[in-house]
């Protein structure tokens, strides 16, 4: 018997959104040119799809002028911020306001055409799209990354609960880490 996968009723956007408020997530700053400047857009839709070959995915609003940007270009780069980072953060996300980076000291990756970089980000992906799916009013970019640039040793930007947080600093164990993973 196959199940009855309709729903009654669509599910409010509202409840949709406090579900996912429930989950604690990295803050990153999708880079593009518009024009000659830097530009930036804080997402928490970001997720690496693959090793081999790098691959990432980001999401973004179809309308949005990063969307267009990425469109225009094929390219894009995400820079992993951290806890220092609000200010950069917080200027990512306003909506329907200018989003250039030069405050934040952008500047082009190493690589020819490369996205702009998030001074003191923790690290940066430097990707070129391999692939766009539209999903509802989405539009999700599929890079292969091209760079990598990372800077150990600080700490994550967090986004839980509708606000940004830090995390607190690992606890000491003298237990050993396993890569392995149990079953029970």
């Amino acid at each position: 018997m196959t199940p009855d996968l309709t729903l009654a009723a669509p599910l409010p956007a509202a409840d949709f959104a406090a579900a996912m408020s429930e989950l604690a997530s990295g803050v990153v700053l999708v880079t593009s040119w518009v024009g000659e400047r830097p530009w930036g857009m804080t997402v928490t839709a970001f997720a690496s799809v693959s090793a081999d070959p790098p691959t990432v995915l980001v999401s973004l609003g179809s309308s949005t002028r990063s969307a267009q940007a990425i469109d225009v270009s094929g390219r894009f780069g995400v820079s992993i911020l951290a806890e220092g980072q609000l200010a950069a953060a917080r200027r990512g996300s306003l909506r329907g306001a200018s989003k250039f980076l030069e405050p934040f000291g952008a500047r082009a990756s190493g690589l020819p055409g490369g996205s702009p970089v998030v001074a003191g980000a923790l690290a940066h992906l430097d990707c070129d799209v391999v692939e766009r799916v539209e999903a509802a009013d989405h539009v999700v970019f599929f890079g292969r990354v091209r760079e990598v640039q990372v800077s150990p040793g600080g700490r994550p930007l967090v986004y839980f609960g509708r606000a940004y947080r830090a995390l607190a600093p690992a606890a000491h164990t003298n237990a050993k880490r396993s890569s392995r993973c149990r079953s029970s």
